[in-house]
Parts: structure tokens; sequence; C-alpha cells
């Protein structure tokens, strides 16, 4: 059993971009909870200027100091997507609870690896999809199996954003292309909804950019009981970013930004209006780099203490084999997709195309 935290949650925190420090943000103001204890970066430099700019007591020059620090409890690993792998397994090694960054990794053998060393090293451990942790899909969860609904037929998510400069999105070398930087949620969102169970079908298809990742690409995915979900996705055009789930009693509608979603409509399957929920974020007075929304980042935090708290190692909401059959459908995407991974300095990406 994974060893049992005493409030607060002492966080470590891996690379400091700008995700990390929304993360960091999030947990502001949150101190008989959450204490962030360490910094780690690739530079002394800028891990101080990190530690600085919140508060932290520790900065260190290298992840192997975060990995040895005995006031870090838990770490939260913020890096880029290459460097995922490498990263969870020295945590998990040197006996951290850790909290890892969505995509896992970028191939189904580096996900059953982390999960295996988690496993043998008895600690917490869930990917960071901080959606499963939002009200809204608390909701949805709620209304889908009370059989509200009826039985869910259809699923339909889009997710664009026009990103054609962002490099760890457009370049192999750092496992780029939408279907690993934003199709995962997509994909979460899909299991979430059918509970756990893999579609008996998935294909993909789509257009790859100059240097072999895709720009943009459509998923469907067949399941039992005639049901569909139609997934699409592209870093060429802003789409609605909307969730529309069809059932035989009612429709659910996430009209907007789902990956942080706030509202959820819920309408008869004439269209007529049953009731409008509204969830907003948590109040926060810090700036974000990535909007107000992501203070919605504490929603999960909280969920990992809960579990560690508790002594366990994996929490309900994000299982590991539902980690694990993630990970299987976007390798099958990206295969039907043509994408071949290549190898980067000293943390080689499997190639399995």
């Amino acid at each position: 059993m994974a060893s049992i935290i005493a409030s607060p949650l002492r966080w470590g925190i891996c690379a400091g971009g700008e995700i990390s420090n929304d993360f960091v943000s999030s947990l502001q103001g949150h101190s008989d909870s959450h204490l962030v204890v360490g910094i780690a970066t690739r530079s002394l430099e800028r891990s101080q200027k990190f530690a600085t700019k919140f508060k932290i007591p520790s900065a260190y020059a290298s992840y192997e100091e975060l990995a040895q620090d005995p006031n870090v409890d838990v770490v939260y690993i913020g890096a880029i997507n290459t460097a995922h792998h490498d990263l969870c397994m020295l945590f998990l090694n040197h006996k951290k609870h850790v909290l890892c960054e969505k995509p896992l990794a970028l191939t189904l053998r580096e996900t059953q690896d982390i999960l295996k060393t988690a496993k043998k090293n008895d600690v917490f451990f869930m990917e960071a999809m901080w959606t499963r942790f939002f009200p809204v899909s608390a909701k949805i969860r709620e209304l889908v199996s009370s059989g509200q609904l009826g039985d869910v037929k259809s699923v339909l998510i889009n997710f664009g954003i026009y990103t054609p400069d962002r490099e760890r999105t457009i370049k192999r070398d750092y496992g780029g292309g939408a279907l690993y930087d934003m199709g995962v949620y997509m994909v979460y969102m899909t299991t979430m909804i059918f509970n756990g169970v893999a579609p008996i079908s998935s294909i993909t298809s789509g257009v790859l950019n100059d240097d072999g990742v895709d720009e943009m690409y459509t998923t469907v995915m067949r399941f039992r009981n005639n049901t569909m979900a139609t997934l699409s996705c592209t870093i060429t055009a802003d789409y609605p970013n909307e969730v529309f789930i069809s059932g035989t009693k009612g429709h659910l509608k996430i009209p907007g930004h789902f990956w942080a979603p706030t509202e959820l409509i819920w309408s008869k399957t004439t269209g007529e209006l049953i009731e409008t929920f509204q969830y907003p974020t948590p109040e926060s007075t810090v700036e974000y780099s990535y909007g107000p929304l992501w203070s919605g980042m504490l929603y999960e935090a909280d969920a990992v203490k809960q579990a560690i708290d508790e002594g366990k190692t994996e929490h309900a909401l994000m299982p590991w084999k539902e980690t694990e059959l993630v990970a299987s459908l976007l390798e099958k995407a990206r295969l039907d997709l043509g994408i071949v991974w290549v190898h980067q300095g000293q943390s080689p990406i499997v190639v399995l195309a």
C-alpha cells in the first residue's frame, strides 16, 4: 500500500514551463492542503527564477536532486512529451508519488513500462487528465450512469486550435501532432462516457505536415449496441471545441473549451431544454499563462491528495487500466496515420511504425 501523507501534501515541480507555472498557480492560497517545496529544471538559474516567483524553498539544477529531496511527497511532471517516460521512471524509482502531464507517453510500450514501475514501487501514480475532475465531468457521469439519457448512441467531439508555429505541436522530434497534444483529451472524454469500455473498432484518417506529424485527423470508433464516437482534431483551424452526447432519452452538450468545462446543457431528444449547469472554476487572483480556466487544475491536485491520504496507488476516476486503454487507442490512431517516431537524444522514442 502507498504511504499515507498527512496534510498538507508537499509537491515537487519537474520543469518550469507554462503548464508548470499554471499548476503551481492553481495551488496558491491552498497551503492547508498543498505546499510546493521544490522545483527542478535543466538549469539552476531557471529553477531559482521559478522558485523566487512562487516562494518555493528549494531550487535544483537537476531532476535527480529533486528526486532525492526527502521533503517531496509527490512530483508534478510538466516537461515536454518526449521526456515523460524517463522522468516518470526516475521519480517512481525514488519512491515518489507522481502526477505526469498528458500524454503520459508516446507509445503503449512506454506507458506499460511506467505503470509496471509504479506498481513495483507501490506509489501513487496518475496521468494528469485534469478534465476528469471538473464538476461538469462528474455531472456527465451521473446523467449517463443513472440512465437519464437512455442508451448513449453517439458521441461527437471536435477540438481545433490554430497553432501553426508551436514547436511542441508541429515537430516530430518533440512528439508533436494534434493527436498526442490535443486528441488525448477527446479519447479520455470518450472512454469516460463509455465507462472505460474499449471500442470494438477504431479507424483514423488524417493529414501529416512536412515534418511527419498529424495536423488534422478524424477518428471513428464503434462500440457495441450500434454506438459510435467521432473525434475530429486539428492544429490548422479554430473549431467550436464542443462535446455532444446523444442518448435515446436526451442530449448533453459542452459548449466550448470542453477540456476545461464550466457549462453543460441537458436537453430532450426534441431539443427542448431541460437544464443548464454552470460550474465556474475555482476563484483565483494570480495570473495564468493559459488563462483563468487553468485554476481548474486544483481539482486534480485535490484528487491526488485525497487518493494519497487514503493510501491508494491509483485514482478511481483515472485507473491505470484506462490509462493503458487510452495509450493503445492513441497508438492505433498514430499507426493509422503513418506517423513514425524518431530517436531523441538520450530519451529514445521507440519506433513502432
